[in-house]
């Protein structure tokens, strides 16, 4: 009965192991980086990957909000790409969005020092209407996030900034945007609309594992008291 009891409780832990990793954090799909650009300005990439209806559709937009006290924003729009910049956002969109990871360049003065991580919060928006909120900011270092936010590290930059103003113009044919400040969800939203909650997934998961175990264990025990 012992290594019954030990197999079937080394099988429940594997399940268990297994569904937790299913149902953990998801690797961020929205990503950034900076560089040192000229007249005291960062260069700021943005990588959206092809994450709209399951990776078939490409990337149609992205809304970054700007970081406090940005000023001299000068996005780029290229390959289709329009442009907007507002007072607390800076937008790209495209009518005919090119499939797989979609790149977006933008410079701005940053007002934080050197080595500061700053966070962007995003929405990376799709050829159907849904939007992916890529939002989350981390309490701690190192926490694991299912939708976080992309994020840079502010670079030493030896030259004087500008005294450019910001822009507020658009490139391309985006048109007017709708909205002064970006409207970000309290909850990281899929493209199906629904809420990510991947502890309460976890917590279940555990509670289903511990009482099949003690279901066994007592299964088992019962036998091996009939047998006597």
């Amino acid at each position: 009965m012992t290594s019954i009891l030990r197999r079937l409780t080394m099988a429940l832990a594997g399940v268990a192991i297994g569904l937790v990793a299913l149902a953990g954090p998801a690797s961020a799909h929205t990503e950034a980086e900076a560089t040192a650009a000229a007249a005291g300005r960062t260069r700021i990439t943005l990588r959206a990957e092809a994450e709209c209806g399951g990776g078939a559709l490409p990337t149609s937009g992205l809304r970054v909000q700007l970081p406090q006290g940005a000023t001299d924003v000068v996005p780029s729009a290229d390959g289709g790409w329009s442009t907007q910049v507002s007072a607390a956002e800076v937008s790209w969109a495209a009518t005919s969005p090119p499939p797989g990871t979609a790149t977006f360049t933008v410079e701005m003065v940053l007002a934080q020092p050197a080595g500061t991580t700053v966070y962007l919060p995003a929405i990376q928006q799709c050829p159907d209407g849904a939007e992916i909120a890529w939002i989350q900011v981390p309490a701690s270092p190192g926490e694991n996030l299912e939708t976080p936010a992309p994020s840079i590290v502010v670079p030493a930059n030896a030259t004087t900034p500008t005294t450019t103003a910001a822009s507020s113009t658009t490139a391309g044919a985006a048109g007017p945007t709708t909205t002064a400040t970006m409207a970000l969800p309290q909850t990281p939203v899929t493209e199906e609309g629904s809420s990510t909650n991947t502890g309460g997934l976890v917590v279940f998961i555990v509670v289903v594992v511990v009482i099949l175990g003690g279901g066994a264990l007592l299964y088992l025990r019962h036998r091996g008291t009939g047998r006597t």
